[in-house]
């Protein structure tokens, strides 16, 4: 039981971290704050988190990884990399919906960021875009897709993700984020342009 105890404790901690630095901002919320938020004695903390950036290090590793694994799960039971990646937006939009505190931090405060905290979040990053360059390359050898250099086109289509992301967020999370899944899916599956239009290399052979 006491173990259970101190479990709850380090997750209030988080999810009252989680949702003041979402509100606030990391540097304008202080540990004392939290620890009030999360119904615990200020010096609490510190049995679990050695600073208040490691404390934002485990808020981003806690939503993260959770949703990593989800993510992952919701793809093996599409059939094909259309469907696949379709899949793939469509929860990551959900995601990020149903956990805009997480959101506001993931995307707000990045810039802000100590080299710590960049070093999280380009490995979940990392993780995300390895999971479109896997369903890139199946596409490709499927003959599904063209032929690219897939590492740099899952690049752009994690830019256009976050690009989404980042609008809604500073929109205050005022409208459905997944209401932009099938508008974002189709225009990272098929493009701006109508079918048939030339490339300027194809326009100068």
């Amino acid at each position: 039981m006491a173990r259970k105890r101190v479990g709850n404790k380090r997750e209030r901690i988080i999810t009252a971290a989680a949702s003041l630095f979402g509100d606030k901002g990391y540097h304008n919320t202080t540990t004392a704050e939290i620890a009030e938020a999360a119904n615990v004695a200020a010096g609490t903390i510190y049995i679990y988190f050695a600073s208040k950036e490691e404390l934002l290090v485990a808020v981003f590793e806690e939503f993260l990884s959770a949703h990593m694994d989800r993510l992952r799960q919701g793809i093996t039971s599409q059939q094909g990399p259309e469907a696949k990646l379709r899949k793939l937006l469509t929860l990551g939009l959900e995601l990020m919906e149903s956990n805009p505190d997480s959101a506001r931090i993931f995307l707000s405060q990045l810039r802000q960021s100590t080299t710590m905290i960049k070093t999280v979040v380009k490995r979940s990053s990392r993780a995300y875009k390895d999971i479109i360059e896997e369903i890139l390359e199946e596409g490709v050898q499927e003959d599904v897709c063209r032929e690219m250099h897939t590492g740099h086109t899952a690049s752009m289509l994690f830019g256009a993700f976050q690009s989404v992301v980042l609008d809604w967020v500073a929109d205050d999370c005022s409208y459905p984020l997944t209401g932009l899944a099938d508008e974002l899916a189709s225009f990272v599956l098929n493009g701006v342009c109508r079918h048939g239009v030339q490339t300027p290399a194809q326009e100068s052979t």
